[in-house]
This record gives structure tokens, C-alpha cells and sequence, in this order.
């Protein structure tokens, strides 16, 4: 099996400026996942804790100044060998 990243879940919903969101979501793969980063819509990157051999997270402050609305994000994992898969979901700021 290929790395794929199986789920995402992001609080609270809908994220607010200020507000600090919370981000888990868990991989399935044969070879274990090195790194769990977000591409975000700004062209920035935040980088996911391990939590476990399948579980990543991370807690940030959502930016006073954050516009309304909904955004593309893609997660990227990637394994020690090498192999990369996105998963690809939204946020929304009210």
C-alpha cells in the first residue's frame, strides 16, 4: 500500500481570526511517515507534529488580519523512502 492520507479534521468550525485551530489527521502506509506538512493558500507551509506512527497535529493561532471565506489547503505526507501523497481540503474563516 501507498502512503494516503486517510482523514482531517480541523476546530473549531468555522475558524475565526484569532482563534487557535487545531488540525489532526491520520495516514495509512506501509513505510513509515517521516513528515505531515499544509500548503497553504498563502504559499507558506506549516508543519505537523507526530503524535503516533499514524497520527499528526498541529495547533496554530489563526492570523488576526485572516479574510473571510473558504480556502483550498493541500496536506503533502511523505514517507523515509521518499514517497509523497496530498490530500487535498478546505478551511473557512468567518
Amino acid at each position: 500500500m501507498a502512503v494516503r492520507i486517510a482523514e482531517l479534521t480541523v476546530t473549531p468550525t468555522p475558524l475565526r481570526p484569532g482563534d487557535s485551530a487545531h488540525a489532526r489527521c491520520r495516514v495509512e502506509s506501509d513505510a513509515t511517515v517521516k513528515r505531515v506538512y499544509a500548503l497553504l493558500p498563502n504559499g507558506s507551509t506549516i508543519t505537523f507534529s507526530k503524535v503516533s506512527e499514524t497520527e499528526f497535529e498541529l495547533t496554530q493561532q489563526v492570523p488576526w488580519d485572516a479574510p473571510s471565506g473558504t480556502f483550498p489547503i493541500t496536506l503533502v505526507a511523505e514517507t523515509e523512502k521518499g514517497e509523497r501523497t496530498t490530500f487535498a481540503a478546505s478551511i473557512t474563516i468567518s
